[in-house]
């Protein structure tokens, strides 16, 4: 398959993958993000494309897709490879920033689920963080803080019971 093939079907992957992963047809879409980053990494290296974004925001997906499917190990994976992208990088694509959030509260979530309860306070406070540097006050936004705080609150009642 030539370069161009393979960067349009990579680019039908992702947009199915976000499609079904938004219309809850969760394995399907875990189907469609690895073929994304299998024809990525089909790619010849010498290629001009921005494969690290490109996987970022594949990994990043997944993390919320496995976390959907209660597994959390392969979530944290997954947004752990992501954010080693957008913690570098991150400021340079703006576009990527729900992409960039997605992850930090993936982690936070997963780190929950391995009762790391502080570690996952510290996502949480960081995807906060990040949420009101953007200044992302759109209602979907707002409600995204509100879920952030909710999660940062009952983890400080739990942390706050086990002292």
């Amino acid at each position: 398959m030539k370069t161009a093939h393979i960067l349009r079907e990579m680019q039908v992957a992702l947009r199915n993958a976000d499609d079904l992963f938004h219309s809850g047809n969760y394995e399907e879409s875990v189907k469609c993000y690895t073929n994304a980053l299998a024809l990525s990494s089909s790619l010849p290296s010498d290629t001009a494309f921005d494969r690290s974004r490109f996987e970022a925001s594949c990994q990043a997906g997944l993390s919320a897709v496995f976390g959907r499917l209660d597994r959390p190990f392969e979530s944290f994976a997954a947004a752990n490879k992501a954010l080693l992208f957008y913690e570098a990088y991150g400021e340079r694509y703006p576009a990527d920033t729900g992409r960039w959030l997605m992850a930090i509260v993936n982690q936070g979530t997963a780190l929950a689920a391995f009762h790391c309860f502080s570690d996952a306070q510290a996502a949480y406070m960081r995807a906060k963080e990040l949420f009101l540097s953007k200044s992302l006050d759109t209602p979907q936004n707002k409600a995204w803080i509100a879920m952030v705080e909710a999660n940062i609150a009952t983890l400080s009642a739990h942390l706050a019971k086990e002292l």
